[in-house]
């Protein structure tokens, strides 16, 4: 009898073995795309929050330029001018962002989908954070300019424009980083295909 269970218990073990790399090969695949999921869901919240945010603050300078416009002068006045037009423009990309991000469906996304929309996120916002450089720089030269020639306006329009600019740096860098951040995630999880054509995502 002895013999018999030994024969049996190597049975058991051979069969096992043989079928251990089969679920190790099958199991990780639903987690690894419900991660991917996850991962893409977490992208669309932080955009979609940011641009909810940068809407509030295009109504918070429309709203106090207009008010300011009516309740002040000279520089102050050209100052909340420039606060409210300026904020114009940044309500209209806040709306149609707000919307591209809530309308998306990042669960259907693949992961070639997934990597081209984080490349192409943070590119938009790298290339955004140097225009903000750029506003900054405009905006002290209206500044110094309205010093030179004694002008409240240009000083006003110049302050307003630092402001926004400087804000908006902020705003694209943190933005930035937390795209940056989750893109590091998804791309930490990339390996080559067995074949050696393309990525696959591993897990975990």
């Amino acid at each position: 009898m002895a013999p018999t269970r030994l024969v049996r218990s190597c049975c058991v073990l051979v069969l096992l073995f043989f079928a251990m790399p089969g679920v190790a090969q099958e199991a990780p695949a639903p987690d690894a795309k419900a991660w991917l999921a996850e991962h893409n869901a977490e992208a669309v919240r932080v955009n979609q929050t940011a641009m909810g945010i940068l809407f509030g603050w295009a109504v918070l300078n429309i709203g106090t330029g207009v008010a300011g416009h009516f309740a002040s002068e000279g520089e102050t006045r050209a100052f909340f001018q420039a606060n409210a037009a300026w904020n114009v423009v940044n309500l209209v990309i806040a709306g149609l962002g707000y919307h591209g991000q809530a309308t998306s469906d990042p669960a259907s996304w693949d992961l070639a989908r997934s990597l081209a929309e984080g490349q192409r996120m943070e590119k938009v916002l790298l290339l955004n954070a140097g225009l903000d450089v750029g506003y900054i720089a405009f905006g002290g030269l209206l500044w110094e300019r309205g010093l030179r020639k004694d002008s409240e306006r240009l000083r006003g329009w110049g302050k307003s424009v630092l402001v926004q600019g400087a804000f908006l740096l902020v705003f694209d860098g943190v933005l930035t980083f937390l795209n940056a951040k989750l893109n590091g995630e998804l791309t930490a999880r990339l390996v080559p295909a067995p074949d050696g054509v393309g990525l696959m995502l591993t897990w975990p």
